[in-house]
């Protein structure tokens, strides 16, 4: 019997009552399901997520390690990273019972910080690592290496350093590229440099990328949720994880006909 997990946003009233429909639905094609699953209980053989893109870079960076993969469902406003709607899942959950799925591997970051040669933070991300100040009076500094050459010294608003899948999040907001999700890279993209010529670099996602803070008020989060506030002196070491996750998808649809439906390249927004 198929087990299957069940994680959303148990704090949105809407969303518990929702996550018990599905829950109810998938039961009564015979699976089994563990409500509310959090790391620690009993493995699923995939996790369904309820919620938007904050619930499902949360849930991918507590479990890469688990190799459990993951059918998103989109409860949120854009959802860019879910693959159903939530009024979808009764037409695709035979599929789902049969495997008729692929697992779309997606790559994730892993992000350290030291201080005076001593461990401060630690996190995975799935979209980016951003380093950004924490007011609005003053640009940062960061002194910025790549496998322990010199790259460039970078005064401005922030910098953030994102995988494929994040290219399409924060970083194409500050003018980078959006890159496709199965390719091994890091885009590394500038916020409002001071010097022009800065512009958005993609990496080969095996290279290492160390940024020093060279002021202080600096704050680092981790896909918006791990925070960390930096100092001068304090190294960033950022990599590719040894981790990944895998997102289920049921769809046949390419990655142009994603990025048209939700960021509305070839037309305009709905009115709200």
């Amino acid at each position: 019997m198929m087990i299957v997990g069940l994680v959303s946003n148990s704090r949105r009233e809407e969303t518990r009552i929702i996550a018990k429909e599905i829950a109810s639905v998938i039961r009564s094609q015979g699976l089994e399901v563990l409500e509310d699953w959090k790391e620690g209980d009993r493995l699923p053989d995939l996790l369904v997520v309820l919620g938007g893109d904050g619930t499902i870079l949360g849930t991918a960076r507590r479990c890469g390690h688990l190799n459990i993969p993951l059918l998103t469902i989109n409860l949120g406003r854009v959802g860019f990273l879910a693959e159903l709607e939530v009024n979808e899942l009764d037409e695709y959950l035979e599929r789902l019972i049969k495997g008729e799925y692929r697992r779309e591997r997606r790559m994730m970051l892993q992000i350290m910080v030291t201080r005076n040669g001593e461990r401060l933070f630690r996190s995975d991300a799935l979209n980016e690592v951003s380093i950004m100040r924490e007011g609005i009076g003053r640009m940062i500094r960061l002194k910025v290496l790549v496998d322990s050459e010199s790259l460039a010294e970078y005064i401005a608003d922030g910098l953030i350093c994102s995988t494929p899948t994040g290219s399409t999040a924060y970083s194409l907001s500050a003018g980078g590229p959006v890159v496709m999700a199965d390719t091994q890279a890091m885009i590394l993209t500038p916020v409002c440099p001071y010097t022009p010529a800065l512009k958005p670099l993609v990496l080969d996602a095996g290279k290492t990328v160390r940024v020093i803070a060279d002021s202080d008020q600096i704050i680092l989060t981790a896909d918006g949720q791990d925070t960390i506030m930096l100092s001068t002196g304090d190294q960033v070491e950022i990599r590719r994880s040894p981790h990944s996750i895998d997102l289920i998808k049921l769809k046949e649809h390419s990655i142009f006909e994603v990025l048209n439906k939700k960021l509305y390249l070839t037309e305009a927004p709905p009115k709200r």
